[in-house]
């Protein structure tokens, strides 16, 4: 090994600042749990009292009180933002979730007066910070999204059966129930009934199955394959997206999505090979706390060897023969 390299191993690690400490502390609280329980239950307290402001004689009786929650609230709110982007800095603008979660506290702070005010209807958005904190209903969100090619195809499917219905029961039915399938926009808001199942047998079906029976095997292979076997499909679609979205943040260590969690990467104790995870170090320290590790455990094994080559085996002293009389 050369000088210059022993210069560079032997060179003490630089040690980090006051800012990456204080940002290692500003993660830990971020992602708590106790910090998350914290922000959710205000969250379902924030919805709870936007609904009681609804009521006028609530507002006018307690209003001085329900204004202060709320904007503290919010300013709560502010500071949950700025921690989480003083602890996550750009993978927290990389995250989808990070955008959702300012643009709602954003809307939160338009003033509520002159011509912003209508604003304030969207301050019911705070409830939706819910899909965002709350992990299982980020799956949830996360595998509709997934599912949206397969859910796509279906809808096509769907709407070709739809539209196909529309055509033959205006055709069939125009004349014995024109109130109903008179016309393509007639036939498309009954046999949308029928699907759904909106009292359209009842209604609709029944009264055409009196003049003409046949009528039945037509609305009832219409209900069986786009009722029971398509929009099924969707279903299935939907599970199938929500398992893979588990199986994903299970493989993950530590069950963390990786929207919500900040970056970290392993780094090597001075006296010990066991990792540990902190905030991004310098990678120069990281890797030469490494090799000094490294390092250590081959004196120590060099060592080893040398002291179990140069002892003498008591056994070899008690075998050998004496010397000759």
């Amino acid at each position: 090994m050369t000088d210059r390299a022993t210069d560079v191993l032997d060179r003490p690690p630089s040690r980090p600042s006051p800012q990456r400490t204080l940002r290692d502390r500003a993660v830990v609280v971020a992602e708590s749990a106790a910090f998350q329980r914290a922000i959710i239950s205000l969250i379902i307290v924030n919805a709870v009292l936007l609904g009681v402001e609804t009521y006028e004689s609530v507002t006018d009786r307690w209003g001085f009180i329900l204004t202060p929650v709320n904007r503290g609230i919010v300013g709560i709110f502010v500071v949950e933002i700025v921690l989480r982007i003083y602890a996550h800095r750009t993978a927290f603008f990389r995250s989808a979730w990070g955008w959702f979660d300012l643009l709602v506290v954003l809307v939160a702070l338009v003033p509520a007066s002159g011509n912003a005010a209508v604003l304030r209807v969207l301050r019911v958005l705070r409830v939706l910070r819910l899909l965002s904190t709350v992990r299982s209903m980020r799956r949830v969100i996360g595998a509709l999204i997934a599912a949206i090619p397969g859910i796509s195809s279906i809808a096509a499917l769907l709407g070709i059966l739809y539209y196909v219905g529309i055509v033959m029961s205006t055709n069939m039915f125009g004349d014995l129930a024109p109130e109903h399938f008179g016309n393509l926009g007639q036939s498309a808001t009954s046999m949308f009934r029928i699907m759904i199942g909106d009292g359209g047998l009842g209604d609709i079906v029944e009264p055409i199955g009196r003049q003409e029976p046949a009528a039945w095997l037509f609305f009832l292979g219409f209900v069986v394959v786009a009722t029971f076997v398509v929009l099924n499909l969707f279903i299935a679609v939907t599970v199938e997206a929500l398992d893979r979205q588990k199986d994903q943040d299970d493989e993950q260590p530590g069950g963390a999505p990786p929207e919500r969690s900040g970056p970290t990467e392993v780094t090597l104790r001075p006296d010990s090979t066991a990792p540990r995870f902190s905030s991004p170090p310098d990678r120069e320290d990281q890797l030469l706390e490494a090799i000094r590790s490294l390092q250590r455990q081959v004196a120590s094994l060099e060592h080893r060897l040398t002291r179990s080559t140069t002892t003498p085996d008591p056994s070899d002293d008690h075998g050998a023969p004496g010397p000759p009389s």
